[in-house]
């Protein structure tokens, strides 16, 4: 207990501290470890999943259709219509950022003396009156508008106008005239649709039969009556609008380049704004502190996500911008059983060479309150955690060698309120050949992780053949250290040889990984890592279609009921303590899921 505190003491005062159960926690919370396939072929995640329980398929945020639902400020959470965040420019009239960080800016109060009227405005102070103004100030930086000589306002609800752009009237002018410019090109397309060659040209051209002696005579039989109706008054049209861009006049130059100004003249690097800070201001690109501004806070949006298959919602944010909940919430790790896994501490080259694993932290010296804050935001360091011993992104393996099995532990986790049942196989190097032929060829980042090669795996896994049921969810034993299922009579034949625990709805599962299928090059697999890919089957319920159905039956045995018409010659059931017929669920609502795996379980050491 005493080391224990010693070395909790050492991480806050920024020396070290002992993990030595890191590289197993390290490799169950890497979410890169363990992804799933989508139906777009793209691999993720499976907390960047949708579940689509209608199509019974996983979607990504590539294969959803994204709808925007509701405009709202981040800041005041005033929420708006697209009409009206349209003509704001989706911007919010009462907030502003920093112009010199980005951060939110407050408004302050303050008391100065106004001279009366009476008085004069810099000598007779006794007659003075104390009058509140406000001003806007960051708390982040310290910037406020008093550093750029903005005059104070008398109300704290704004009215701090922005600059004129010089360049607004430039760009209104070039947007009336390609606006005009795309409408005549529609209607020019349009209008082509319907333009077709004349039948009686192709028959002249088909068949040359008519001499030219029956051409002057049609002609001059139909020249009286095309002269009498060139008699008649011209239709009234109007003459197409003439589209003119104008063009960018060049000013003179004037003024001459001094170079004793840049070379005499001392150069203060904190009046100098920066690259991110003119960025933030586009139209005008301040090259000075005093040029800065405040900006109004730009609005975020609430959005839904919708199947491109069958256009249900996957997600559906509240309407309220206060409220965190949603509407519709089709995660993917709320539906689909969550696999993971466990390296044993032993096969990490970082946790056997005995040393210790060091949380770094940054030292006193990293900040420090006396010195002034610099202007820009991407110069401002703040402390970060990290762990340079096991990097998150690559773990080397240690004790893997080829046909050699080594014994991992895949975590399974239940979402669901009820108990599932999920098989594991391993596809064969034909089967998994020609599962990847198409995803392969439509999928680039796939292609990238498979590094040129036909399959994916490159190790072979000793998984159970029969089903492993995984206990329900309970909101209770999460809360609950001391939960536990192995004593319970439900799962009291479990094998210990399959399954290494069972802890609320998780439960682990041994897997014997064996690097180096037959077959393979031992000199290509040493630069390749130790991955699997494997196939999920579990049995899925869908609750929302058998709530329906439940309703729908009880309506229309209540109406039945009503009529006092018999259901199918069957006896009448009583009713339940609500008053309901007691409804089962139907057995077609259970369906079995199949999914794809990607397993990468680290790099081999040669």
């Amino acid at each position: 207990s005493a080391a224990k505190d010693r070395d909790t003491r050492q991480v806050w005062t920024g020396s070290y501290v002992n993990l030595s159960c890191l590289p197993v926690m390290a490799t169950y919370f890497d979410l890169r470890r363990v992804q799933l396939l989508c139906s777009c072929n793209r691999i993720c995640p499976l907390s960047q999943l949708y579940f689509c329980r209608h199509c019974y398929d996983v979607r990504c945020g590539n294969c959803v259709s994204h709808e925007v639902d509701s405009h709202y400020c981040p800041n005041c959470l005033e929420n708006m219509a697209s009409a009206e965040a349209k003509m704001r420019r989706h911007r919010c009239g009462n907030c502003f950022d920093c112009p010199s960080c980005g951060h939110n800016l407050s408004t302050r109060a303050t008391i100065v003396l106004v001279p009366s009227a009476e008085g004069s405005a810099a000598k007779d102070l006794s007659k003075s009156t104390p009058q509140k103004v406000y001003y806007l100030t960051c708390n982040f930086c310290r910037w406020s508008t008093r550093d750029s000589g903005i005059a104070d306002q008398a109300t704290p609800a704004g009215g701090w106008q922005e600059s004129p752009n010089p360049h607004e009237q430039r760009v209104e002018e070039l947007v009336a005239a390609y606006r005009q410019l795309a409408v005549k090109e529609k209607n020019e397309r349009e209008r082509s649709k319907y333009v077709r060659k004349r039948n009686y040209m192709l028959l002249m051209e088909k068949y040359p039969v008519l001499t030219p002696r029956f051409r002057r005579c049609r002609s001059s039989a139909f020249g009286s009556f095309g002269a009498i109706h060139d008699q008649s008054a011209p239709r009234d049209t109007e003459p197409a609008v003439e589209i003119s861009i104008p063009g960018v006049q060049a000013e003179s130059i004037t003024e001459g380049f001094n170079v004793d100004d840049f070379v005499k003249k001392p150069l203060k690097i904190e009046t100098v704004t920066s690259v991110f800070q003119r960025y933030m201001s586009p139209k005008s690109q301040p090259t000075s502190v005093s040029q800065l501004e405040p900006r109004h806070k730009a609005l975020a949006v609430k959005r839904s996500l919708r199947c491109r298959q069958c256009e249900h919602n996957l997600s559906k944010a509240d309407f309220n911008p206060s409220a965190i909940k949603f509407r519709i919430n089709l995660s993917a790790f709320q539906h689909v059983p969550d696999l993971r896994i466990c390296l044993p501490a032993q096969c990490i080259a970082s946790a056997c060479s005995g040393n210790v694993i060091a949380a770094q932290l940054p030292s006193a010296t990293a900040y420090d309150p006396s010195r002034p804050l610099p202007l820009g935001l991407p110069n401002r360091t703040l402390p970060v955690l990290s762990f340079a011993s096991v990097p998150a992104a690559s773990i080397t393996l240690q004790g893997f060698a080829m046909g050699k099995t080594t014994n991992v532990v895949l975590t399974l986790s239940n979402p669901a309120h009820r108990v599932t049942t999920v098989r594991l196989c391993q596809l064969s190097t034909e089967e998994e050949a020609d599962k990847l032929a198409v995803c392969l060829s439509g999928s680039p980042g796939l292609t990238e992780v498979c590094a040129g090669a036909t399959i994916y795996s490159t190790a072979r896994l000793t998984l159970p053949s029969e089903s492993i049921r995984l206990a329900a969810k309970s909101d209770v034993t999460e809360y609950d250290d001391l939960a536990t299922t192995t004593t319970s009579n439900e799962f009291s034949d479990d094998d210990p040889k399959v399954i290494a625990f069972r802890q609320g709805n998780k439960v682990g599962v041994h897997v014997g990984v064996t690097p180096a299928p037959a077959g393979s090059d031992k000199t290509v697999f040493e630069r390749q890592p130790v991955r699997a890919l494997i196939q999920m089957t579990f049995d899925y319920q869908n609750t929302t279609s058998s709530m329906l159905s439940e309703q729908r039956a009880a309506a229309a045995s209540a109406l039945l009921a009503a009529s006092g018409i018999a259901t199918d010659g069957k006896a009448d059931v009583p009713p339940t303590a609500s008053g309901d017929q007691p409804m089962t669920t139907s057995s077609e609502e259970l369906r079995d899921i199949k999914l794809l795996f990607f397993v990468d379980f680290g790099e081999f050491s040669a």
